[in-house]
This record gives structure tokens, sequence and C-alpha cells, in this order.
């Protein structure tokens, strides 16, 4: 008997946060707040997809990175 595994993409739960988190999570990071904002908007603008349409799994490790590029 043949049984189906999920796909990956079915394992995770997708986790879209608040504009409060998303300030509150900079802000523990030591980063300003209106950035925070821009960050929110920008990817509630693209549906918390990436610039190729694939679906964000992990918004926190996507905001360090839009951290980390604000420094260069």
């Amino acid at each position: 008997m043949k049984t189906t595994t999920p796909h990956k993409s079915e394992n995770f739960r997708l986790d879209i946060p608040g504009i409060e988190q998303v300030r509150s999570y900079f802000q523990k990071m030591d980063c300003p707040v209106e950035e925070a904002e821009v960050f929110y908007y920008y990817y509630q603008s693209l549906d918390w997809r990436n610039e190729n349409g694939t679906i964000l799994r992990d918004w926190r490790s996507v905001a360090i990175n839009w951290m980390w590029n604000l420094e260069d």
C-alpha cells in the first residue's frame, strides 16, 4: 500500500506577524521602529513572500537579514 508524505511546504505553520510584533522585535534588536514599519509594510505588500514568490517560513530571520543590510 502506497502512502503519501506531505510536502515540506505543508509541514509548517505560516507565522504572519502583526505590526506590534515587528516593532517589538526591531526594538529588541536595537533597530529603529521606523525601519520596522518599512519592513512590515514591504512584506505585507508581498503577502509575506520573498521577491521570488516563496512564502517566508521565518520572518524573524528575514528581519535579521534586513537589519544586517542596513549596516552596509
